[in-house]
């Protein structure tokens, strides 16, 4: 058992406290002038980049974003964008750039590029990196070291991504304080996690690839769990929208397929709801993530989160799959979230 994994962990709800007391004073002026430079007409586009598990995060912000502004908001993995299509960044581009190190090669590609944005909004793990340095806006979200698989540099981003756009969009007003209400509603669920984890590792079995289902903002948590199981527990994993799934993955449901389905929340749950159902029937297994998660059966194991406020669900969602990627390595013979191929920072390309 890695003990730094559980440590990292741990250390989720006070990080995400700090960020909260800290957040409108330290870059809410300068987010209310980004806002005012939307209104103005100054950006042609927004640009959310990030790598791996940073681009996971984004997603529910490119949705907000995207429902909010009425400019075209663009969600791109960095590698692609600074390799592949380096000219969509444009002198009237608002670029926001997440990444836990600010050092991944990839993202300082992005810093090198010849058209240096409008303005760049950074969101990473201290002030003092490449990408903090290339920003005008650098949001550090300062959750420390983090040694093994991500934990607390997830949620960290997820909670300052959330915060950044609240104020892009004028929906700042109490959104720190609900970031410092979540925290203590994170420390009460890491308590209760374990032995969920442990009940969804049987329910699944460890030698049986995953598919991680979510719609809308509970695709991140999907697409970060699945990358979550292939780094710490070394399970192949895939991460679809419950419409990619319906669209061909769905012949894999059979007897012996093994399913994790968040359910999210807003308009679209009676449909995952519906496709948990159409899994069971057809003999899968699945666990199910999400409030009010409805009563357990052979098929669907529920895991329960308590209700959290708009737009920081996804908050909660990853934690379960921090703790079930734990007794799913250590049946698969690994230690927990220990490198074996990679490094923590991604410094090549």
């Amino acid at each position: 058992m890695s003990d730094a994994y559980l440590a990292e962990i741990a250390e989720q709800p006070g990080i995400l406290d700090r960020l909260a007391q800290v957040f409108d004073a330290t870059w809410g002026q300068a987010l209310t002038q980004v806002r005012a430079d939307i209104e103005a007409g100054r950006f042609d586009r927004v640009i959310l980049t990030g790598m791996g598990g940073s681009l996971h995060g984004a997603h529910p912000a490119h949705l907000e974003l995207t429902r909010a502004l009425s400019l075209p908001v663009l969600l791109w993995e960095s590698g692609e964008l600074a390799q592949q299509a380096p000219a969509a960044v444009t002198q009237r581009t608002l670029l926001i750039a997440i990444s836990q190190s600010g050092e991944s090669g990839e993202v300082r590609r992005l810093t090198e590029s010849p058209a240096r944005p409008a303005t760049v909004i950074s969101i990473t793990n201290g002030a003092e990196n490449t990408l903090a340095r290339w920003a005008d806006i650098a949001v550090a979200t300062h959750a420390g070291t983090e040694r093994t698989a991500s934990t607390k540099s997830y949620t960290a981003g997820l909670a300052a991504t959330h915060l950044v756009v609240a104020h892009l969009t004028g929906r700042a007003k109490g959104a720190a304080a609900e970031v410092r209400a979540l925290s203590q509603t994170v420390a009460g669920l890491l308590a209760q996690l374990p032995a969920g984890a442990e009940a969804a590792a049987r329910h699944l079995g460890h030698d049986t690839p995953l598919t991680m289902i979510g719609r809308g903002d509970a695709f991140a948590s999907a697409a970060m769990a699945a990358l979550l199981t292939e780094e710490a527990a070394k399970l192949p994993c895939e991460a679809l929208t419950g419409g990619q799934f319906r669209h061909g993955p769905l012949e894999l449901a059979r007897e012996g397929f093994r399913a994790v389905v968040f359910l999210g929340e807003g308009a679209a749950r009676p449909l995952t709801e519906a496709l948990v159902a159409r899994i069971a029937a057809l003999g899968g297994r699945v666990v199910a993530i999400g409030t009010s998660p409805g009563p357990a059966s052979d098929a669907v194991l529920p895991i329960a989160l308590p209700d959290a406020p708009a737009g920081l669900l996804p908050v909660l969602e990853i934690l379960p799959a921090q703790f079930l990627v734990i007794p799913l390595a250590i049946a698969r013979g690994f230690e927990p979230a220990a490198f074996l191929n990679a490094q923590k920072i991604t410094t090549g390309e």
